[in-house]
């Protein structure tokens, strides 16, 4: 498939005629497609006025100082209301006292002017800048010069006497050179060479430009139409004039601004990251300080001293970075605005207090013999702690120890105690059985051995009871509760004995 060719001008999007100004396009869209379809219209006008206001919104603070043609720059084709001359009329009419006239209203058109007639110049020669360095440009001189004049018209000869740059007339030794990229004519001395290196740079903007020169380069005093295309070192330039070189330098300079940082960016972004080193080392000088001070040898001096020493040295840093950053564009011929005064004021306010809260309050180091000193005073307390502690612990263990017999001592008169009273033989109430001849069957109970003898009878009698009361037997029931509490007032009296 046939790559598709690239034109160049202010083609109409329907008809794709070149009408030569914006202008003319506009009139020429309006007159001969104003019967399109609707929704078509529509939309290329949005295009046409967004592209025009991001070209305005670009290019308003990176236009040249009268453009890149001042002396051709007409304010007739800006606004209907100035006439030929480019002098508004109205403004020399003879004003009231008190009258006021804003001249925003006609700055407008003609700084807008100006942008589109640099926009428009830019982009035709990167646009043929692009054909000149193509894949299919011929390797061979005429064939290469017959290519370059198709892509661009050049001037003739016999119309053009002097020079355009130094305005220098043509004789036998001083030959007419045209510029390759808007068909002009210059001599040898005013020719400039435009690598394609760096062309490529300035069609393509992936393309990384790792080699040098980075630049236009200056010619040999060779006039040989081989060195018009080549370099001495053999690389493949273009021969442009002095107006075009400016042109491709002030677009290559805006772009790589908007890939810079500004200087006052780089300049905080330095100070901020000594800033947060401070902060990162701070915390363990620190300690390093405190350790050192009161004796310990946790940490070494020369440790200690390297620090301090960085942190004295980003100090340091961030205090000529900031009165850099205060002092920033204040020599200059141009002062900086009054906010950016007063935001350098502020990133210089911010450096000093923290220089104030970290930098003044920082911990002297003590010296050798003073570091000795001390050691040897932390050594004797901490013997002296050490002494204490151990005695401390002695006595914890001798009073555990007699806490300890203590507890067996009463463990031993416990046990014996109980086993007395075991072996005590518990008093047995007699049964009084009545003549008739009733007897209580065996109770179903189920001693256990924590309980004490003498319980364990009354219980067995409390189950005698029951079985009296089941029988109706009362005189029994009666007898039993009588040997019941026998019982109950002899373990009473036994525990408070014991107590």
């Amino acid at each position: 498939m046939a790559e598709a060719e690239i034109r160049e001008g202010f083609l109409c999007p329907m008809c794709m005629k070149d009408m030569g100004t914006v202008f003319q396009l506009q009139q020429h869209f309006e007159d001969a497609h104003s019967n399109e379809d609707k929704d078509v219209l529509d939309q290329l006008k949005g295009l046409f006025g967004k592209a025009k206001r991001k070209l305005l919104s670009i290019k308003k603070e990176d236009t040249p100082q009268g453009g890149p043609y001042p002396e051709q720059a007409s304010v007739a084709s800006v606004s209907v209301t100035v006439d030929v001359g480019g002098i508004d009329p109205t403004l020399w009419e003879p004003q009231e006292i008190g009258a006021i006239r804003s001249h925003t209203d006609f700055f407008k058109p003609i700084r807008d002017a100006r942008i589109d007639r640099y926009v428009v110049e830019t982009n035709k020669l990167l646009i043929r800048l692009d054909k000149l360095i193509g894949p299919n440009v011929p390797t061979d001189a005429g064939r290469r010069k017959n290519y370059e004049k198709k892509v661009v018209l050049w001037a003739p000869d016999q119309h053009v006497n002097i020079c355009m740059t130094c305005g220098k007339g043509f004789t036998l030794t001083r030959r007419r050179h045209h510029c390759r990229l808007c068909g002009g004519i210059m001599c040898n001395k005013c020719s400039q060479f435009l690598p394609f290196t760096y062309a490529k740079k300035l069609t393509s903007p992936a393309f990384n430009l790792n080699q040098e020169p980075s630049g236009f380069i200056k010619r040999s005093s060779s006039n040989s139409s081989l060195n018009s295309m080549m370099t001495p070192e053999g690389d493949p330039h273009l021969r442009t004039c002095l107006h075009c070189r400016q042109v491709l330098e002030k677009r290559d300079q805006q772009v790589e601004q908007r890939k810079s940082k500004p200087v006052i960016v780089q300049f905080y972004e330095k100070m901020k990251f000594c800033m947060d080193e401070a902060e990162q080392f701070l915390p363990s000088y620190i300690q390093m300080a405190e350790s050192l001070s009161s004796g310990e040898a946790t940490y070494s001096l020369q440790e200690a001293q390297t620090l301090r020493t960085k942190l004295v040295r980003l100090f340091e840093s961030i205090d000529v970075l900031s009165k850099r950053i205060a002092q920033l564009g204040l020599n200059d011929e141009e002062l900086p605005g009054a906010k950016a005064v007063q935001l350098q004021k502020s990133i210089r306010v911010q450096a000093s207090n923290f220089l104030q809260e970290n930098m003044l309050g920082l911990s002297k180091l003590p010296t050798e013999e003073q570091l000795q000193r001390l050691q040897d005073v932390h050594r004797a307390k901490v013997q002296k702690r050490i002494a204490l502690e151990r005695h401390a612990a002695m006595e914890a263990q001798k009073i555990e120890r007699q806490q300890q017999e203590e507890f067996k001592r009463h463990e031993e008169r416990t046990h014996q105690s109980r086993e007395a009273l075991l072996q005590r033989e518990v008093p047995k109430p007699a049964l009084r059985v009545p003549n008739k001849g009733w007897k209580p069957t065996e109770v179903n109970f189920q001693p256990n051995d924590a309980d004490d003898p003498m319980v364990q009878q009354m219980n067995i009698i409390r189950g005698y009871v029951k079985q009296a009361r089941d029988a109706q037997r009362w005189d029994e029931v009666k007898m039993l509760e009588e040997n019941l509490k026998e019982l109950q007032r002899e373990y009473w009296s036994q525990n408070k004995s014991q107590n």
